[in-house]
């Protein structure tokens, strides 16, 4: 079953971005239009040249002795850069290595195996990072999460990972190219993780841990700040109990 971007309201134990961060926008915000318009965009930025060329009957300014170049406006400019990322980050989908993209990334804040890896203990042990003990806030987790959940395995994080990408690189792209960020959940529809949610997260009693197995799968892309071609990598990707 083709995988789609969906909202969701939790972090899965990794600290949610400010809203502003990128994503899907509310229709008619401002600035560049996001998700699927960058190919309309362009085809509107060149019927507007067209219009302005000597010639064409609307270019009067030149006879009264003014420039006919009208100055950009911000919107233009950031409309401009916009339809220049997209194109440069091309039609084909990159393929990712999570490994890998974290170890290149990690200054950048790439993180999924390191908090959500399938090598990471479950059982809570003061000795060593755990997952069950990251409900706790056990060191080295830097505080307590509601929800705390590791991969299977590498191959399943791998594939289910790019699989996203492959199946909704046009939205990723346009997220990407407009507010340099694409974040979506989606359904397995089989086993992909597992781990502990706090039984007592709305105030009800003391932290406890409870396990399950989930399906569920949170992804977080941005670009490398900077870059230049645009460079998309994995922020994090992890299993969740709730998208």
């Amino acid at each position: 079953m083709p995988t789609r971007p969906r909202s969701h309201g939790g972090s899965g134990g990794d600290t949610p971005e400010p809203p502003s961060g990128g994503g899907s926008r509310p229709h008619g915000a401002g600035g560049p239009r996001p998700a699927g318009n960058i190919a309309a965009a362009q085809q509107s930025t060149h019927a507007v040249a067209q219009q302005g060329r000597a010639g064409a009957g609307h270019n009067t300014a030149a006879a009264n002795g003014t420039s006919s170049a009208a100055r950009p406006s911000p919107d233009d400019i950031a409309l401009a850069d916009a339809m220049r990322k997209y194109d440069q980050l091309g039609e084909r989908p990159p393929a990712f290595n999570l490994a890998r993209n974290d170890e290149a990334f990690d200054t950048s804040g790439a993180h999924t195996v390191e908090r959500h890896g399938p090598d990471i203990p479950m059982r809570r042990d003061p000795n060593t990072r755990t997952v069950e003990g990251r409900i706790y806030g056990d060191p080295p987790w830097p505080g307590a999460e509601n929800r705390s959940f590791k991969w299977t395995d590498h191959t399943t994080m791998n594939r289910e990972v790019n699989r996203y990408v492959q199946e909704n690189w046009e939205a990723i792209r346009s997220d990407l190219a407009t507010v340099g960020t694409h974040k979506g959940g989606f359904d397995a529809h089989h086993r992909v993780g597992e781990g502990y949610y706090n039984k007592g997260m709305y105030g009800a009693g003391p932290r406890q841990a409870e396990y399950g197995a989930t399906s569920l799968i949170t992804i977080r892309i941005k670009l490398v700040p900077g870059s230049d071609p645009p460079q998309p990598f994995i922020v994090t990707a992890f299993p969740t109990g709730v998208l």
